[in-house]
C-alpha cells in the first residue's frame, strides 16, 4: 500500500504497529478483566501488529520484471 519507503520509514510503521497491537492487546485483556491473560493479550497484540505491517508494507502489484538474456 505505501509502496517503497525508505528503509527509516519502514521501521517506523513496523515499530509503531507493533506497539499500536501490543498496546491494543493490553487493553482488551484490562476491558474484560482478566489481569492473568496480560500475557496473552500482548501476544495476540503483537500477532495482529504483525499481520497489520504485513498488509501496509507488501507491495500486492506484482510487476512483470524484463527478463534479460546473454547472447554469446
Amino acid at each position: 500500500m505505501f509502496g517503497p519507503l525508505p528503509r527509516l520509514h519502514r521501521l517506523l510503521v513496523i515499530v509503531t504497529a507493533l506497539v499500536v497491537g501490543m498496546l491494543s492487546g493490553i487493553w482488551l485483556v484490562e476491558v474484560m478483566g482478566a489481569p492473568l491473560l496480560i500475557g496473552a493479550g500482548i501476544g495476540w497484540g503483537l500477532l495482529a501488529g504483525l499481520l497489520l505491517n504485513y498488509v501496509l508494507l507488501h507491495d500486492f502489484h506484482h510487476r512483470t520484471r524484463p527478463v534479460r538474456v546473454r547472447r554469446h
